[in-house]
């Protein structure tokens, strides 16, 4: 539950951008496994596309192995690069970009997502928070960047409360048996609410972000 109202929006947009890949297209996705290129797959089968999944962890089974830091592709180059839910993981997420802009194609596309307001997870290979002027900053060389908020701010504040279901602290448990059907059925309605009449870019759980080289 928690998962799912902390990847709200970024899914949505998932789908639309995979939708549109053209045929016979070459796509890297950064990170294997996972709903990211579960959905992924499902569009190169219904569309017609080729996909190769690259992980710094081999018990994922990617096709490629390595690190998107410092990994030499040689000649090889792509037409998408996927990023999504990754960014967050590198040690060095300028070297990692910059590597993924080498590899694109020219007019290429990379599809990138990355938490913003979020606890930590995947310890301790959590290491960055980026606002959108940092991924605007990061993204520079790139043209066409287009950086989007995936929730508002108070949907973000909600996101919190669900994400008590992942601690490993027993207090936080029972707290959420109480917290969470409050959040989820009734702050929920009242958030949503807020979040039209309070327009404020200053907090979200995530960004989804194109750029094309």
């Amino acid at each position: 539950m928690s998962k799912i109202r902390s990847r709200q929006g970024l899914y949505e947009f998932l789908v639309s951008e995979y939708s549109t890949i053209p045929a016979n297209s070459l796509v890297l996705s950064v990170g294997a496994g996972g709903e990211v290129n579960g959905l992924l797959v499902q569009y190169a089968k219904k569309i017609g596309f080729e996909y190769l999944l690259f992980d710094i962890n081999p018990n994922r089974q990617p096709d490629l192995v390595g690190d998107i830091c410092t990994y030499e592709f040689g000649n090889q180059s792509f037409d998408v690069v996927v990023l999504s839910e990754v960014l967050e993981h590198l040690h060095d997420p300028r070297l990692g970009l910059n590597n993924i802009y080498k590899i694109l194609k020219t007019n290429g596309k990379l599809i990138l997502s990355t938490p913003f307001i979020l606890p930590i997870h995947d310890r301790p290979y959590d290491y960055f928070r980026f606002t959108r002027y940092g991924l605007a900053l990061l993204l520079s060389q790139f043209k066409e960047v287009i950086i989007k908020e995936r929730n508002t701010y108070f949907e973000a504040i909600d996101v919190l409360w669900l994400r008590l279901l992942q601690t490993q602290i027993r207090s936080a448990w029972i707290l959420s048996i109480f917290i969470i059907p409050i959040v989820f059925f009734l702050k929920r309605p009242i958030s949503l609410l807020l979040g039209k009449v309070v327009l404020t870019d200053s907090m979200t759980t995530g960004y989804v972000v194109t750029a094309v080289k």
